[in-house]
């Protein structure tokens, strides 16, 4: 029975150390300069909660609830094309804040749908402003 004991020790503390990571991760990403909280939806009927990084004509999307350092999606700002800007429907807001701004978009990958909070909206509008003209 000692074995277990310290087993089940281990394995409890294993658990809550991936946990504690996962969260220090998250805050770091939050922390760095051109990152801001955003929910997106590419292909799937499913929101992914995170962190939106602006790095010159790319926002790069990491999922929250992960460990790994490469983005869930990568969106170039040349590439993309906003279709509608919305509120949230009934449907999504149990998953999104009622205060949200939803924005339609397409770029080279398909149809993706981003979520932001008022503020970071205003940011994306900016970035989306500032391409090159060509």
């Amino acid at each position: 029975m000692h074995i277990l004991e310290i087993l089940g020790a281990c394995a409890a503390a294993l658990v809550l150390l991936t946990i504690l990571g996962i969260l220090a991760r998250q805050r770091f990403m939050l922390r760095a300069p051109g990152t801001v909280p955003v929910a997106f939806r590419a292909g799937t009927t499913r929101w992914q909660y995170g962190v939106a990084r602006y790095d010159a004509g790319e926002l790069r999307c990491y999922r929250s609830l992960g460990i790994g350092t490469r983005p869930t999606r990568v969106i170039r700002r040349g590439e993309l094309t906003v279709l509608a800007r919305r509120s949230p429907y009934p449907s999504e807001r149990g998953s999104i804040p009622p205060r949200a701004v939803i924005v339609d978009c397409r770029d080279a990958h398909g149809e993706v749908v981003l979520a932001f909070g008022e503020g970071a909206y205003t940011g994306f509008v900016s970035w989306l402003e500032s391409a090159p003209m060509n």
